[in-house]
């Protein structure tokens, strides 16, 4: 009882908001006392929200005095209290009511949710909690009863959807996947631009761990699937996610926060009894979308005719453009039987509790899952402890959590491992249907080929189910991270807080390719490789903040000091032939056979900042930030920079109210705000520097260094972006209605890019400031309770958001900026100067002034083969969420739609099919029709062109069938034309629909439980759209540098539907 007493008052300091709207309180039966006024009676009366169930451990307090008492299993109270007096009434979650005493004696009580008073507090930049009212820019929270409406063990992807201005993309249907998010778009042409994360104020690092060396192994983004590091957190322990997507919102946390910051703020324990809470879940997953193919046409290839004038069909092709199957012959579906029902489990468990003085909340929790793919799985165990302790003046505060993950998947791509086509998802779509992909194995259990005898092994596809047997890919990641803070309140005007925090991780991958493999001759006899990835991270946080009131003005100012230091070190350890078949260990192979290269790299960064609030009767509000860094990746004489920021905001409905000209009945709230920003980001380490690295060492002892690729640039500046942001917020009708609207610019100056080139200097890139990034968008947030009865509710919210991107200033003679060589297809991810930051790169066809294919003097398409153009430009015009939440009594129903309109995806897996013959576009073999221009004198004539596969032609100066003509325009002129392979999507997704019941309370606290529910979740069960796949399919993996890859689609693992169900039990 006493516990519980103590837990509501404290619960009431923190929470409790007192509004007319918050609570009703009604007498019943009421007979006037006789009694005098001074003496005390007793008050009974029942708690009760605003559904009419009963509120169990509700605080009922006497206002002045220590008399108090709880709500038992009914809501059912019963207190001493004199007439006159008044009763405060509290519970976590809920607004607070105060109820006078008059001379009745029974007084029932119900409480408001208290979702409006907790909204009116953000977490900002450096955990500081402001209201929302006085902010100049954007912030948007979600707290941990929203983000488990649609749980993932990734927690970005619980953001998706849900906020304007945030795009995530859930890049692969593999297990363990990463998600990548961007805010705002692109503001750096070649570095990350992903946000910061910052988890309970300590910097975590979100890289995607792609751990080899193409050079080495073979290894490469592009060739397997990553997990980007925040999914090392346990979703289950955040209590909140504040984005801040502004430079004026993130200025604080220095040149790491260009991109945004989003902050992570996971659960302490509360005052009270200690509470055990229990949860489980069960996932099953299916294949949601798989290629377009067609299943009418066989292995095969014409090549020319036969003395007769027949069409040859030669079988030695992996490709499908042979003849109609027969009667009785079999179309396997290689494809949809190499897949299977992905399946997981995931189970949390926790305690917490505290009393006056601390708190603590220990958690843990196992995720273990199958992937869709066979052999394939992803494990995840996390620990956390958060404890505080106030002792005085003084406020301790310790963090600290432990997790381990582990993946276990396959190539999905050939990556550089010299094959036609080592990757299973690039060999399962292309593998020919009139041949059994299971056959992969002879009766004596030996490697089943095809074409066995007829040419080397490194020419032949790998069967991707020999793959999954023989190949062996792992991440084991370990990591540790923690805090430690002391705050003193010295005064009730003066604090001072520091903080030290360490994050470090460790990543192994291991790469096993058994004997017998479809790869290059010097690799035929196994090759395996053992790489580990050693991040460390440090960081110092000291500030201190002086509050002061004079007259109607608020004055705040807060100053600080940090420092981070950073290394990582990566260990390259590879070899090939094993000298024992079979026996996989770097002790079966020779010393002249197996390498080693180290890598490592180290940043420091030392930053002062302060912040500057002033306020005017709580409705003008101005804030100014500065801050200076010293980054140890630049230049001595360009090492120091600063850059400032300064927001306002005025709650123009409180100026006209507090002057009686106008009322809050229909518009109740109304802000306009405006920031500008300044912010910096320094280079990557050794940027400056040409320096030389070690070529891979045997492990025999020999060694040798050479330059690397990059020539350092010694006078290197930082990257600076410039942003404006104005902001309209309105609410009417008592907060039922709210509207928040935002308009931005975001200009990123002297970008450090690296631009290839002539090797004659003897280097490839050679970093330098030049070129610039311009982001501009808009912001668009509507939400609001259409319906609010005792038993129903319905929350609704629509998000919108847009953004351009586009750049200037490229070097001269740069018209594209590639990130990378990697070709997708006939296409690249590429940003092109005066043009879109997202743009495709590609070839098109010749054209006439009127827009008229021009064709060659047999009918086919020309093409320059020479020069690559925009063919697309991979930034949605609109993308945004419609978010809505259902209640009637116990039972609640969410159901979250995410939607994009325009924006271009470049096909690259029909690329490859239409090539193969696989894809469905090339089914209609019986004739093709081209039209066009050809060609006569000085102008062009329209001709049309029909070819009728049983017929025959000149082409290129052969007779050859009319079929083999149909073929070679797929194979060798249709995807000259990129934008044959480019569809502006338009989508709308189901990305989530979900059904939870609490169980009664009053049934619950009959057999010991406090809450209980159950809920059952489904994913991705809907998408309608114009593209031929998922539009959420991406090539890049989780990781982002410059414009990345994402809006290219080649061969991905397909994206996965789900269906949970879990129950939740807190003791």
């Amino acid at each position: 009882m006493k516990n519980d007493y103590c837990l509501s008052l404290v619960l009431l300091a923190l929470f409790g908001m007192s509004s007319p709207y918050s609570a009703k309180a009604f007498t019943g039966d009421n007979i006037p006392s006789t009694q005098s006024t001074l003496q005390a009676k007793k008050i009974t009366g029942k708690v009760m929200d605003a559904t009419g169930e009963p509120i169990i451990g509700a605080s009922v307090l006497v206002k002045g005095t220590g008399t108090g008492t709880v709500t038992n299993v009914d809501g059912n109270f019963s207190v001493d209290a004199q007439q006159g007096s008044t009763l405060v009434i509290s519970f976590v979650g809920y607004t607070s009511a105060e109820i006078k005493v008059g001379a009745g004696s029974i007084y029932n009580v119900t409480l408001a949710d208290d979702t409006q008073a907790l909204e009116e507090v953000v977490v900002t930049a450096m955990g500081i909690k402001k209201e929302r009212k006085s902010l100049g820019y954007a912030v948007d929270d979600v707290n941990a009863k929203e983000l488990m409406k649609n749980k993932s063990t990734n927690a970005i992807n619980s953001l998706a959807g849900k906020v304007a201005g945030v795009t995530i993309t859930q890049t692969s249907g593999a297990a363990g996947a990463g998600s990548q998010i961007i805010l705002r778009g692109g503001t750096s042409l070649e570095r990350d631009n992903q946000p910061l994360f910052v988890v309970d104020g300590v910097i975590y690092d979100n890289s995607t761990s792609i751990i080899g060396n193409s050079a080495y192994d073979g290894m490469k983004a592009s060739a397997t699937t990553g997990s980007n590091r925040v999914m090392d957190i346990n979703p289950e322990d955040i209590e909140n996610m504040s984005i801040l997507k502004g430079p004026a919102a993130s200025a604080l946390y220095g040149s790491r926060a260009a991109a945004g910051v989003i902050l992570i703020t996971t659960k302490k324990g509360k005052e009270g009894n200690v509470e055990v809470n229990l949860s489980a879940k069960y996932l099953t997953s299916w294949v949601k979308s798989l290629p377009k193919t067609q299943s009418m046409y066989k292995r095969g290839f014409y090549n020319g005719l036969d003395s007769s004038g027949k069409a040859i069909v030669d079988d030695f092709t992996t490709n499908s453009w042979g003849e109609p199957y027969a009667a009785g012959e079999t179309a396997y579906d290689n494809v949809g039987d190499f897949f299977q029902n992905g399946g997981a489990w995931d189970t949390n468990v926790s305690v917490s509790g505290g009393n006056k003085t601390g708190n603590f909340f220990l958690s843990g929790s196992f995720y273990d899952q199958d992937g869709i793919i066979p052999t394939t799985g992803y494990t995840k165990t996390t620990f956390r402890f958060n404890a505080e302790q106030r002792w005085k003046m003084l406020t301790f505060n310790a963090n600290v959590a432990y997790s381990q993950a582990r993946t276990s998947k396959t190539l999905t791509s050939a990556g550089l491992h010299d094959s036609s086509g080592t990757g299973s998802m690039v060999a399962l779509y292309g593998w020919a249907r009139s041949d059994d992909m299971k056959h992969y194995l002879n009766e004596d259990g030996s490697k089943y080929r095809i074409f066995e005898g007829r040419q080397e092994l490194s020419a032949d596809v790998e069967n991707p189910y020999w793959m999954l047997d023989n190949y062996r890919l792992k991440d084991d990641t370990e990591r540790f991270t923690g805090s430690f803070s002391v705050k003193a309140d010295i005064t009730d005007w003066w604090w001072i807080s520091y903080r030290m925090g360490v994050d470090s991780y460790t990543t192994e991958n291991s790469n096993r390719i058994a004997e017998g493999a479809a790869v290059k001759d010097l690799w035929q006899n196994g090759m395996m490789s053992e790489n580990s990835l050693r991040y460390q991270y440090l960081s110092t946080n000291l500030m201190t903040n002086f509050s002061k009131s004079f007259g109607d003005f608020n004055f705040n100012l807060m100053l600080g000091t940090a420092t981070d230091a950073t290394k990582s070190t990566t260990n390259y350890r590879y070899g090939w032939n094993f000298v024992i078949p079979g026996f996989y260990s770097f002790g079966n192979i020779s010393t002249a056979d197996k390498y080693l290269v180290v890598n490592r790299s180290k940043h420091r960064l030392v930053g002062v900042f302060g912040e500057f609030r002033v306020d005017w009767k709580n409705t003008i509000f101005l804030t100014a930030t500065g801050r200076n860094d010293w980054s140890s990746t630049l230049p001595v004489e360009n090492r120091s920079y600063f850059y400032p920021s300064v927001s306002g905001s005025l709650v123009f409905t409180q100026f006209l109210q507090d002057r009686g000209l106008m009322d809050d009945s229909f518009l109740s709230f109304g802000k306009l705000r405006v920031s500008w920003a300044k912010v910096g980001k320094d280079a990557s380490p050794y940027a400056t520097t040409t320096y030389l690295e070690n070529a891979a060492t045997m492990l025999g002892g020999i060694t040798g260094y050479g330059t690397s690729w990059s020539r350092g640039n010694p006078v290197l500046k930082p990257e600076m972006t410039e942003s404006t942001e104005i902001g309209l917020e309105l609410r009417f009708l008592k907060n039922r209605l709210r509207l928040d609207y935002a308009y931005y610019t975001n200009n990123s100056l002297d970008q450090i890019i690296s631009p290839r080139g002539p090797q004659s200097t003897g280097f490839i890139f050679f970093a330098q400031n030049i070129g610039d990034v311009y982001n501009k968008g808009m912001e668009l947030t509507i939400s609001g309770t259409p319906i609010q009865t005792k038993d129903w509710t319905w929350d609704a919210s629509l998000n919108l958001y847009g953004n351009r991107g586009t750049v200037k200033k490229l070097p001269v003679g740069t018209d594209v900026l590639y990130v990378t060589d990697v070709q997708f297809g006939d296409a690249q991810a590429a940003s092109f100067n005066n043009g879109p930051f997202l743009g495709i790169s590609g070839y098109h066809y010749k054209y006439t002034d009127d827009g008229k294919v021009i064709l060659d003097q047999y009918g086919m398409p020309t093409y320059d083969k020479d020069t690559r153009v925009l063919i697309g430009n991979r930034e949605p015009k609109i993308q945004g969420g419609f978010n809505n939440t259902i209640s009637y009594k116990n039972w609640t129903f969410n159901m979250l739609w995410e939607f994009r309109i325009g924006g271009d995806i470049y096909n690259g897996t029909d690329y490859y099919l239409v090539g193969k013959g696989l894809s469905d576009l090339t089914a209609d073999r019986e004739s093709l029709t081209i039209a066009g221009a050809q060609q006569d004198g000085d102008t062009y004539k329209d001709v049309t062109y029909t070819f009728n596969a049983n017929e025959t032609y000149n082409l290129n100066g052969a007779q050859v069938s009319g079929k083999e003509v149909i073929q070679k325009y797929y194979t060798d002129y249709y995807y000259r034309e990129g934008l044959n392979y480019i569809t502006k999507v338009n989508s709308l997704r189901l990305r989530t629909i979900s059904l939870n019941y609490e169980l009664p309370k009053a049934f619950l606290a009959k057999i010991g439980i406090k809450r209980a529910n159950v809920s059952a979740t489904a994913n991705n069960l809907l998408l309608f759209t114009n593209y031929r796949g998922d539009p959420e399919s991406s090539s890049a993996g989780s990781g982002i540098s410059g414009s990345g890859a994402t809006g290219i689609d080649y061969c991905c693992v397909p994206p996965t539907a789900s269906f949970a169900f879990g129950f939740n039990v807190t003791f």
